[in-house]
């Protein structure tokens, strides 16, 4: 058996999209209807009842929405809709400042941005994001051939974003009929694609504490956003406590930034001490 820990020269960030990189999307899809949320989910989702999957309740009502308006939630009402994200400040920036952070360390570090987000991929990928993450895996609808919505057909519900980590980390299929089925399956470390160790994760609360407990028993880095002014999901276990909760604003020398910047340096030093070790 080797007796030092493989080189792999990669690190994955994996991040959350509502109120961890933008503003919210319900509120958005809202805005473009021109209705309030709260008067939405009066009439539309709490209509619905209860034993729901949330996600799949909260597309229905917005579906439900855009019928009663004579406005199906399509395509174009996306677009529309993505035009009231805001995304946090500096959010485009930090992809290639946490790369040139890496190669402060040490050279030839490939870096993998992903979106992890139990919102909508077709309102996240008409957003700013698209353009400078790697890769967007979020929940998602099945379109008519007029691109109206009309159901949800895939889901990334809150435990699911702990297996997604751990196919991301193993290399492992995700995009087939079950999505992660495949996550449970051994690998050997050298056939890792990113080892868990450099592998950090960023969400907001309480959707994202599975996600967070998976990450740091594995060995990663977890930072929650405080979007609110302060990280409260409420009763948490040791393991799902994060390294760093700082307040949603990525421009340099923000908190916020400084935490990844440490978290990616902090993937790149064992990434470093590994080539040692494989040299």
């Amino acid at each position: 058996m080797q007796t030092t820990r493989p080189h792999i020269p990669r690190i994955l960030l994996a991040f959350d999209y509502d109120r961890t990189l933008a503003s919210d999307s319900i509120d958005a899809i809202c805005a473009a209807y021109e209705i309030d949320r709260s008067e939405w989910e009066r009439t539309h989702e709490e209509p619905l009842g209860t034993n729901w999957d949330n996600i799949i309740r909260r597309g229905q009502a917005l579906i439900d929405m855009g019928r009663a308006r004579e406005r199906p939630l399509s395509k174009d009402l996306f677009e529309a809709a993505a035009g009231h994200i805001e995304l946090f400040p500096g959010v485009l920036d930090m992809p290639e400042r946490l790369r040139a952070a890496a190669n402060d360390v040490a050279d030839g570090i490939e870096m993998e941005f992903v979106i992890l987000s139990s919102g909508y991929d077709e309102l996240i990928s008409r957003t700013g994001v698209v353009d400078v993450f790697d890769r967007i895996l979020a929940s998602g609808f099945e379109s008519d051939e007029d691109g109206n919505m009309i159901c949800v057909k895939r889901i990334i519900g809150h435990p699911e974003k702990a297996l997604y980590l751990e196919a991301l980390g193993k290399g492992a299929d995700i995009d087939g009929q079950n999505g992660p089925e495949r996550a449970g399956d051994h690998v050997e470390p050298d056939k890792m694609h990113v080892p868990f160790d450099q592998m950090i994760y960023l969400g907001d609360g309480l959707s994202d504490l599975q996600a967070f407990e998976f990450l740091h028993r594995a060995g990663g880095l977890t930072i929650a956003v405080a979007a609110g002014g302060s990280f409260d999901p409420g009763e948490i276990t040791d393991p799902q406590r994060v390294d760093a909760a700082p307040t949603p604003n990525y421009e340099a020398g923000r908190p916020l930034m400084q935490a990844l910047e440490h978290a990616t340096r902090a993937c790149a030093h064992r990434i470093a001490l590994r080539r040692i070790g494989a040299a």
